[in-house]
């Protein structure tokens, strides 16, 4: 019984510190509307190139409607794409290093990454 109770606390213990959670791309967020606030390409592209620079990411306008988003955390990078139109926005994986990419999972704060640029879009696109 003693072996039962130790394997099990064992195996809880080893995956609440699992450091990789499944890779999601975050596709079709709703460009908000304002009102006295239009939108066109290039203000959605101001707008997305702003929330990253507030957040330390590193982004650059590659052709119209994209954007290429790198974050540098330590010894971490991630690297994504936001396509855009003036309808929603998406934001997709690109490639990482050091962030224990196997094509499946990736490290946990991906997702805390990304959602934080997402609300500072929203937060960027919706300020008049």
């Amino acid at each position: 019984m003693k072996k039962r109770v130790f394997a099990l606390f064992t195996l809880l213990t080893l995956s609440a510190c699992s450091t990789s959670v499944p890779i999601r791309n975050f596709d079709s967020n709703p460009v908000p509307t304002v009102a006295n606030k239009s939108h066109n390409l290039k203000s959605i592209e101001n707008d997305i190139l702003k929330a990253c620079m507030k957040l330390g990411w590193t982004c650059r306008a590659n052709q119209e409607g994209k954007v290429l988003g790198t974050l540098d955390i330590r010894k971490h990078q991630l690297r994504v794409e936001i396509s855009f139109n003036e309808k929603e926005y998406s934001i997709d994986y690109k490639d990482s290093i050091n962030l224990d990419y196997d094509g499946k999972k990736i490290h946990r704060q991906y997702i805390n990454w990304v959602t934080n640029l997402m609300r500072n879009i929203d937060a960027e696109l919706a300020y008049q």
